[in-house]
């Protein structure tokens, strides 16, 4: 591993400490030369020492943080975070025959800052909140399909209206891997055509589930 540092100001590293997923830019004492937005960075103290690795990106949140070992940000580093992400919403019930359709990954709370990820069936629609996750989104769609014992087989990116808005990363949507074969998912035994294409966020909320049932 051999990222490229941002340092902190002295007394700005104890919010790292309690293992908070953001350095805020004012944090921030210095940027190594040739740092671009969506980079994966390592964190430094004011004294040099290594705090975190995560994505560089240009406003006030500055960096996302994606680890507080030092390790690679790879594709198996992606397969194991969404291996987990998996595992948990299976132990919660939520992936059975009468329901395919949930949220694979929200962001920090799955450890994934600026990443969502929502499964359909046998697609996984993934949004980008972040340029670092918009750049590693060839990677996620990989590990995707490593995970689940296969259930995904397609991943579609919708991220043209979630990346900040003065970036320029071509965020065109579009199928990664796979392609379009149904759009009917399954919720508490219910069928839904869920519209990943024209739909509002990721075609569905998937929040919204409880509700549902009860209506």
């Amino acid at each position: 591993m051999n990222y490229k540092k941002i340092q902190l100001k002295r007394g700005k590293e104890d919010s790292l400490g309690r293992f908070h997923p953001w350095i805020f830019s004012g944090a921030i004492a210095r940027i190594e030369p040739g740092i671009e937005e969506g980079d994966t960075v390592e964190v430094c103290s004011s004294t040099g020492d290594f705090l975190a690795v995560g994505h560089y990106q240009i406003g006030s949140i500055a960096v996302r943080i994606l680890d507080f070992d030092k390790r690679e940000i790879d594709e198996s580093f992606y397969t194991e975070r969404l291996s987990q992400a998996y595992l948990l919403r299976k132990s919660l019930g939520l992936i059975r025959p009468d329901n395919n359709a949930f949220r694979l990954v929200h962001g920090e709370g799955d450890f994934l800052p600026g990443l969502v990820v929502d499964i359909y069936d046998r697609t996984a629609v993934v949004q980008a909140h972040s340029p670092g996750m918009h750049y590693a989104r060839n990677m996620i769609a990989d590990a995707l399909l490593n995970i689940a014992d296969g259930l995904i087989e397609h991943v579609y990116y919708k991220s043209e209206t979630t990346l900040p808005y003065m970036a320029q990363l071509d965020s065109r949507d579009g199928y990664i891997k796979g392609g379009f074969q149904t759009n009917i998912a399954i919720e508490n035994g219910l069928k839904f055509h869920v519209d990943w294409l024209r739909g509002q966020k990721t075609g569905f909320f998937v929040d919204q589930r409880a509700n549902r049932a009860l209506l």
